[in-house]
């Protein structure tokens, strides 16, 4: 997986849902095997852009590390680790980055950190993706937030914003 995770972050998104750590935590890491989306499998893809490109969306793997594929070769996939312990997945997509899950009262806080853009694409493959990338990606949070709030029975969140790295 390519997130180069150990670098720091060079966007960094929030979101808050008012419910608690462990249920949001328990939504967001429900990663297993299947089809994204059926019975709140990989919100993180599910919600995100993924699940609005159209194809079904097959998760592979686990229990920690997985592979998710899409189209109609399958050829088309992503990776995602998910530490419970840690409450976070990480994802390699269009974006290399970690949803993490903390405490914020009785609420919780929910961060996507962005590591890096199109790896492998090259200088002007990122500096093309870097173009309105904060608006971009607080979408994708803000799709996830909503399907996690759904999924735990929260109310619906306010959108995601992008904060200060």
């Amino acid at each position: 997986m390519n997130t180069s995770a150990g670098e720091k972050a060079r966007w960094r998104v929030e979101g808050v849902v008012e419910a608690s750590a462990e249920r949001v935590a328990e939504a967001l890491l429900d990663i297993r095997p299947g089809q994204a989306g059926v019975d709140g499998n990989a919100l993180v893809l599910a919600a995100g852009d993924h699940g609005r490109e159209g194809d079904a969306v097959t998760v592979e793997g686990g229990p920690d590390k997985f592979v998710a594929r899409w189209g109609g070769s399958g050829e088309d996939y992503l990776e995602l680790s998910v530490d419970r312990a840690a409450r976070t997945v990480t994802v390699q997509t269009w974006f290399g980055g970690t949803y993490a899950v903390e405490p914020a009262g009785g609420a919780s806080r929910v961060v996507l950190a962005v590591h890096n853009l199109v790896p492998n694409s090259g200088r002007l493959g990122r500096k093309v993706a870097e173009l309105g990338v904060e608006s971009r990606l607080e979408r994708v949070l803000t799709a996830v937030l909503a399907a996690v709030a759904e999924r735990v029975g929260a109310p619906a969140p306010a959108p995601a914003r992008t904060t200060a790295v």
